[in-house]
């Protein structure tokens, strides 16, 4: 009798790796979203994420990556991974990966591995406190609230079209962010302090292993994060992510909610830097983050305002 297979999250699809030879790995699936130049960068973390694991022995568990996006990925053509072995050690395991299309690399990782260890040492930033994920709406209620009050706020067919792809996407990963000032408002962006918070977690029940939970939260730590250093300034012409860091600190379930808090802490030479932690809903902080990117400003030259008006 045919064991019926299970069936996998939308998570799960998304970073799944086929195995082409010894640490060579290419992609199954790549999302470009909506109004992206190109794939999503948090899937690319953590598919390469992924990729590194499988070469490293189970009892090591990442506790830290460093990575750099060179290109803009191409959802339609497949990312090729290759991860090299720089280093074995007794506590702590090294792997860098490549990620390639059509013959360029597109971006690079470091990552480190390291077996459990007990420590006396510990300490950590207090968890904010913030409403809990049920007292909060999803980004998607959000949307469609916009949507009912469309004519109160002046939303342009435009908006109201683009409003409408968003609600209807289907993500992996259930966002509610605690103000319901995100998103900005579409018309005439505000400015505001460079801190959020956003409740998140994977839809769906996830397999145990805690390596993929990583490589989950790894994903989803790409959302939000370069926007908040957007914040306090007007509406941008590009935001494109120069590099990403983690440090996991702590085991955790990536379907179960997570706070992910926020901070801009210096934008300036067309860049943006940011920083982000992850704590459980009992407050123990799992993840860091840090990510810095391109932030240019739409600027309008009397040229412009002249075309504008025709």
């Amino acid at each position: 009798m045919e064991v019926e297979k299970r069936l996998t999250t939308l998570i799960e699809q998304s970073l799944e790796l086929e195995t082409i030879e010894l640490d060579l790995f290419r992609s199954k699936s790549l999302w470009k979203p909506t109004g992206a130049r190109g794939v999503f960068g948090g899937q690319i973390i953590a598919q390469s994420l992924a990729a590194a694991t499988k070469t490293v022995e189970s009892n090591y568990k990442i506790h830290s990556l460093h990575s750099y996006f060179l290109l803009a990925g191409d959802s339609t053509t497949p990312i090729v991974y290759k991860v090299y072995k720089i280093r074995d050690g007794k506590s702590f395991c090294t792997r860098s990966v490549s990620a390639k299309q059509k013959g360029k690399t597109i971006f690079i990782m470091s990552c480190s591995f390291q077996t459990d260890e007990n420590s006396v040492l510990e300490h950590q930033n207090v968890m904010p406190d913030v409403p809990p994920p049920e007292n909060v709406k999803t980004d998607k209620e959000i949307f469609k609230q916009w949507l009912d009050n469309s004519e109160e706020h002046k939303i342009p067919k435009t908006y109201q079209d683009y409003l409408q792809i968003r609600i209807q996407e289907i993500l992996p990963i259930e966002f509610k962010p605690i103000k319901e000032s995100v998103p900005r408002d579409l018309i005439k962006p505000s400015k505001s302090n460079p801190k959020q918070y956003v409740w998140l977690r994977a839809q769906g029940r996830l397999p145990d292993d805690l390596a993929f939970h990583h490589c989950v939260a790894a994903y989803a730590s790409d959302h939000f994060l370069l926007g908040t250093a957007q914040l306090p300034h007007v509406r941008l012409s590009m935001m494109a992510t120069l590099d990403h860091m983690i440090w996991f600190h702590k085991p955790f379930r990536a379907d179960e909610w997570l706070l992910f808090e926020m901070e801009s802490t210096r934008s300036n030479s067309g860049r943006g830097l940011t920083f982000g932690r992850m704590f459980t809903r009992d407050g123990t902080l799992v993840l860091s983050c840090a990510q810095e990117g391109v932030m240019r400003a739409k600027t309008m030259t009397r040229k412009n305002k002249t075309e504008s008006k025709l």
